[in-house]
């Protein structure tokens, strides 16, 4: 308010006033500076407006947000169980097996001390393989408040691949990324990010359900912002960080492109439909967008997504571009 009273602007501020009962409200003040004929500063004129109920609908809208998204992580842990499993239980096999020679060794007089310590390296790099199994598990699919900090999409990918990396095995999809170099960090929550991407890759898979084992690819591309848009990424000039996911299945009919965002709307036998509509409302909410194309060559779809890249403030700038 002091900036703008000295340059004489006009403002807007956004803040919390402790009523005469003792009850805080939210106020949004508006103000124009107002002047006479010969350009002399008169005061303001602007309005004072309580925003309590409007605050409150916001966390509400937050909150259910979250419950709904938490709901669709879960919905997704069934769909990913078999994988999982799988998943977990290479690394406690072979901890199982390196204990039971590790015994072996211990029951003959002569233990070779070298060998033995080899294999305890062995059960120990493969408890912490199970661990960080369990840890992408546990941050994924818990329940918890939005947390946004500066994520690296590329890290996002890498993370997502190592989740679902038995699955797509166990399908026959091969995966080729096409990351950028120095990608500009996002603003965004991790596990929100992780979800979205996780939807859109099993629902690749899913698509290419059908297709001929040899030919189920899945190519997951980033993009800096102005970068070089190929063929079925998401055009650039927006200033936007991209990530496209692209399949070979069979496309997206007509009819289908138009409401396939929209919740409870879902081709799967046995889908909820609310997957694509969170990962939308996700995605919306982070100020980014999410859409789906055709591919020109090859067949199948694309999903992309554009979120606003988190770029340092220039020193004197008021907000971020």
């Amino acid at each position: 308010y002091a900036r703008s009273f000295d340059a004489r602007r006009p403002f807007t501020l956004e803040y919390r006033l402790k009523r005469h009962d003792g009850i805080y409200r939210h106020v949004l003040d508006n103000g124009v500076p107002r002047f006479d004929e010969d350009g002399a500063f008169l005061g303001y004129i602007g309005s004072a407006v309580d925003i309590t109920e409007l605050r409150r609908a916001e966390e509400h809208a937050v909150q259910q947000r979250t419950e709904l998204a938490h709901l669709s992580r879960v919905t997704m842990l069934g769909e990913l169980s078999g994988s999982l499993a799988h998943e977990l239980n290479q690394p406690l096999t072979s901890i199982l097996s390196n204990a039971q020679a590790a015994q072996r060794f211990l029951a003959h007089d002569d233990v070779d001390l070298g060998e033995l310590r080899e294999i305890l390296t062995d059960i120990v790099a493969e408890d912490k393989r199970a661990g960080e199994v369990i840890q992408r598990l546990r941050l994924l699919f818990k329940k918890g408040e939005v947390q946004q900090q500066r994520l690296d999409l590329n890290v996002v990918v890498q993370d997502v691949l190592k989740l679902v990396h038995s699955d797509l095995i166990n399908q026959s999809v091969a995966v080729e990324t096409r990351l950028a170099p120095a990608l500009p960090p996002i603003h965004a929550d991790r596990v929100q990010m992780q979800q979205v991407l996780l939807n859109l890759i099993v629902n690749a898979c899913d698509a290419m359900s059908h297709t001929r084992a040899a030919d189920r690819k899945i190519v997951v591309c980033t993009q800096a912002p102005n970068g070089h848009a190929g063929d079925g990424d998401p055009p650039d000039g927006d200033g936007s960080v991209s990530l496209s996911v692209a399949d070979r299945g069979c496309g997206i009919s007509a009819e289908r492109m138009e409401n396939m965002f929209e919740p409870f709307v879902t081709t799967k036998p046995h889908g909820m439909g609310l997957g694509l509509a969170v990962c939308r409302t996700i995605i919306s909410a982070h100020g980014g967008r999410l859409w789906a194309t055709n591919n020109n060559n090859g067949g199948g779809a694309c999903f992309h997504i554009a979120l606003p890249a988190d770029v340092p403030v220039p020193q004197g700038a008021g907000s971020y571009p």
